[in-house]
């Protein structure tokens, strides 16, 4: 399903200051300062207070810079967050991350409504605290109706008033006696340094606020950085001088007791009040504003229904979004207490800055060409910016945490079964280049042992949906420790099948990729099949990871055909293992449960041998019997043949039944005789018979005929070790 994009792009109106500074200042700006920055500095004193903001800033700058450098990488498009981790990680993370984060921006919008309401009781104890909270929803979801235009110039009248509260608490200047002796600590009973900081750490989140506003901004990637990182800086200035002040003009009692401290120095106390509404209708509103937009662009996504995403108007005002915001706020506000989903909020929020980080630190380690940001940023810093930010979710709520980390995941997986083909590309691919790119490098400098063999197939399939068996052999017998190529050569008129490469070459990816297989998928052009071949086995893989053995189907028409038995030769001159599969003729239930090795010298039969075991491990086969079979034309020998057979398998550690046979017939004849109903049965090739008796598989044709189940005609080009 193709990502959608809007074909009417809104006319982009807001710059720097009123479209991302004063957003971010209002909502990092917030609660905690007016109700609970006193009570930390009261409990955990002046320099560890520091300490925490310090850390927490810390992590919100690196995100920040994490956030400028991608925002100057691409044209930032409407959804903010949700936008830019999309597109980077791809829209199965996005959507995994960004719809969790509309939730928690919808449920904000009560949370901080609750705030202001509760900010009433303080005059008015008696309120009604739902009826007060739908009415003030009500006035918020109406400035927001009306536009974004009417929002931003009432939060300038919103920053006016927290100015004047802050102006009005510095001006007051009564300092009281002994204050530095309140730099040290007073942790209560079951509070520690670590507890008060998860209190205290919410206070600077917010910086989403600006960038959420994305698709109504004229320049997103000036505007972004700049007004982001400058929210950071004065925000950390005006929690810094708040420490500082409160430690200065109040006494511990007061800081501890008394949530309104501000207003006890605030040369006029009611701008205190004033500020405090300010600050939670501010963040309210912010948030009200933001989440209709993260709805919208996981619409045009069709990440949710795409009809939430319909806008309104020249600007398209997300306004069906916008209702959908309110009703999630409203049934919030219905249910009362948020202390419970508060944790999980942040947790939401936590998750999306980690992501943020990780987009920019990977981005920038695997150096794709096109990042290329006109604000960079190390991928160190950006790295340690998402630690920073899983480790505080840790230390905020672990229960929270892992909430928040199942529920992404799961709309990751729900994501992950549509199959989203986007129009835009991704880190990921850059990613898996960067560590493929570093493992060949590395796996090239290793001396190359038989030790360490891996099964790297070139299954040459055709039509690969004629050939499901033969599919299904391999990736069982690949067992994930190796890799497929699934290969298909055109034979003919070069120019003439030159249209129709790029075509088979889709199929098969697709025939992959459903399939879900551990391949890769090949198609050349060839004159006839043997140079296909032979071109595949020259040019396919890269470095060391190459091709060691080449799988292909069995067939009587073409055995007789002069240029099947040239692409054999071919394969054996350049040394490859290979392996003929003739699928059985009997139905798996009228089959022996067992798969019989038939040993006859160590070159063969360590592939062998090797090849039947990783075939156990396959769950169709988990339960058959393995027999490793030996012929020897005396009797006397019996008994010191099955001795080595059984040491053999010792030192091979492989469960395997040793069975020793004396016959004086010709050995395909006892093959034929005593595996005629084995489900797999593997069987040397013997290149002398081959050459003596005409082509290489003429002579085996009999024994095929002859056997019922599934036959792997084997040769190999060197001894594994067992």
């Amino acid at each position: 399903m193709a990502g959608a994009s809007t074909s009417e792009t809104p006319a982009r109106k807001f710059g720097t200051f009123g479209g991302v500074f004063v957003p971010n200042v209002l909502t990092i700006l917030g609660v905690i300062l007016f109700l609970r920055a006193g009570w930390v500095v009261g409990v955990a004193g002046l320099r560890e207070a520091l300490l925490m903001l310090l850390l927490a800033n810390v992590i919100t700058l690196l995100t920040a810079l994490s956030l400028s450098a991608i925002a100057t990488n691409t044209k930032v498009g409407g959804g903010g967050a949700y936008f830019l981790i999309s597109r980077s990680l791809g829209l199965e993370i996005g959507g995994a991350i960004g719809l969790p984060f509309f939730l928690a921006q919808a449920i904000v919008v009560a949370f901080y409504t609750m705030g202001f309401v509760e900010s009433l009781k303080f005059i008015w104890p008696d309120i009604d605290t739902r009826q007060v909270g739908s009415l003030v929803l009500l006035v918020l979801f109406v400035l927001a109706w009306l536009g974004t235009g009417l929002v931003i110039r009432t939060q300038y009248l919103i920053l006016a008033c927290l100015g004047l509260s802050l102006i009005s608490f510095f001006a007051g200047y009564s300092p009281v006696p002994e204050w530095r002796g309140r730099g040290e600590a007073a942790y209560p009973e079951g509070y520690d340094f670590w507890r008060v900081f998860a209190i205290y750490f919410p206070a600077v989140t917010g910086i989403m606020s600006g960038v959420s506003m994305s698709g109504d901004l004229k320049d997103p990637a000036r505007s972004i950085p700049r007004g982001t990182i400058w929210a950071v800086i004065i925000t950390f200035l005006v929690y810094g001088a708040q420490m500082f002040w409160l430690t200065l003009n109040t006494e511990r009692g007061q800081l501890l007791n008394n949530k309104m401290v501000m207003q006890e120095i605030s040369v006029f106390p009611p701008l205190i009040m004033a500020g405090l509404w300010a600050a939670t209708l501010s963040s309210a509103l912010a948030s009200l504003l933001a989440a209709p937009r993260t709805l919208q662009a996981l619409a045009a996504d069709r990440v949710v229904p795409h009809w939430l995403g319909r806008g309104t108007g020249k600007n398209r005002e997300p306004r069906l979004a916008l209702f959908v915001t309110a009703l999630i706020a409203y049934g919030c506000l219905s249910a009362g207490d948020l202390n419970i989903i508060a944790p999980v909020i942040t947790m939401f929020f936590l998750t999306t800055y980690g992501a943020v980080n990780l987009v920019a630190g990977l981005e920038r380690w695997v150096s794709n060409p096109s990042y290329r940001p006109t604000f960079r940023v190390h991928w160190l810093p950006s790295l340690l910016g998402a630690a920073g930010c899983f480790f505080v979710m840790l230390v905020l709520n672990p229960a929270a945490t892992v909430v928040a980390v199942l529920s992404c995941f799961g709309v990751y997986s729900l994501l992950k079964r549509r199959q989203y083909q986007t129009a835009w590309g991704d880190v990921r691919s850059g990613l898996w280049f960067a560590v493929t790119r570093l493992g060949l490098l590395q796996l090239a400098g290793t001396r190359e042992h038989v030790r360490n063999w891996r099964p790297v197939l070139l299954v040459m399939v055709g039509n690969a949906k004629d050939r499901l068996m033969l599919v299904e052999f391999a990736s069982a017998l690949e067992a994930r420790r190796g890799l497929i190529f699934l290969a298909q050569v055109l034979s003919g008129d070069w120019q003439k099948l030159l249209p129709f490469q790029a075509g088979q070459q889709r199929s098969l990816e697709e025939f992959i990729r459903d399939n879900r297989l551990s391949a890769v998928g090949k198609t050349v052009l060839a004159e006839d099949f043997e140079h296909g071949v032979s071109t595949l086995l020259q040019v396919a893989g890269v470095g060391p990871l190459q091709p060691n053995t080449v799988l292909m189907g069995w067939s009587d028409d073409a055995v007789k055909q002069s240029v099947f038995g040239r692409a054999i030769e071919r394969i054996l001159q350049l040394e490859k293992n290979l392996l003929v599969f003739r699928q059985a003729s009997l139905p798996g239930e009228l089959l022996q449960r067992r798969i019989d090795v038939w040993w006859r010298a160590k070159d063969n039969g360590s592939l062998m041998l090797t090849l039947a075991h990783l075939l156990q491990a396959a769950p169709r086969f988990r339960g058959h019997t393995l027999r490793v079979i030996r012929i020897i034309n005396e009797e006397a020998g019996r008994a010191q043949t099955d001795q080595v057979m059984r040491q053999l398998l010792v030192d091979a550690r492989i469960t395997a039944e040793s069975v020793v046979l004396v016959s004086r017939e010709a050995p395909l004849a006892v093959i034929s005789n005593h595996s005629g109903k084995s489900e797999v049965c593997f069987v040397g090739i013997s290149l002398k018979l081959a050459i003596k008796e005409g082509g290489p598989l003429d002579p085996y044709a009999p024994l095929m005929s002859t056997l019922q189940g599934n036959v792997f005609l084997t040769k190999s080009w060197h001894d594994l070790e067992l």
